[in-house]
């Protein structure tokens, strides 16, 4: 998916499915862009992106030792996007730090 407004662009790749059939999340490539990154937790971030026109949030951390990404599209298409097709989680969040 790509949105360019204004000489700024900004696109959502997915790649592979998650286990309910929603595309997975795999990079997001925006140009022109406005970024907020904020630490809302020792294990858990959030990203405000806006770009061509689109303002999405992105929230990301460690559960369980498996890292999760969450995007969600703030205007009126609502549309939701999340990662975490790895195959084997990540080492214990005692390793991360």
């Amino acid at each position: 998916m790509i949105w360019e407004k204004d000489g700024s662009s900004f696109e959502i790749r997915t790649q592979g499915e998650l286990p309910d059939g929603r595309p997975a999340l795999d990079e997001i490539v925006a140009k022109g862009a406005f970024v907020h990154l904020e630490q809302m937790a020792h294990d858990h971030w959030w990203m405000g992106m806006e770009s061509a026109g689109k303002h999405f949030h992105l929230n990301f951390g460690v559960k369980d030792g498996r890292l999760w990404v969450h995007l969600s599209d703030q205007g009126e298409d609502g549309a939701e996007w999340e990662g975490d097709n790895r195959e084997k989680p990540l080492p214990g969040d005692s390793q991360l730090a």
